[in-house]
């Protein structure tokens, strides 16, 4: 009797991606916009995707933040509901 005919392994799917990137702080509005229109969205465009994207800010000034900064950054990340966002001493 010949042996059935063998079918070679097929390789598992690719289901996840994930990506870290550090945006120029003199150019980050191009990056970013860079990051969606070639990555993000290709990324969207695939049907019934789950699509998350978190966005990471750090800044240190050596001179500190003033009053009025801290009250404007403050009043704008809870307007645009950041989970996480404050000011600490370091």
């Amino acid at each position: 009797m010949p042996s059935p005919a063998t079918k070679p392994p097929i390789p598992p799917e690719k289901r996840r991606y994930f990506g870290t990137k550090v945006l120029r702080s003199e150019r980050y509005a191009l990056d970013f916009k860079t990051l969606a229109e070639e990555v993000l969205a290709p990324l969207a465009a695939v049907p019934g995707v789950r699509l998350s994207v978190r966005v990471e800010i750090e800044a240190e000034s050596s001179a500190g933040f003033d009053e009025a900064k801290m009250r404007t950054v403050s009043e704008n990340a809870g307007t645009l509901k950041f989970e996480q966002s404050g000011f600490e001493e370091g």
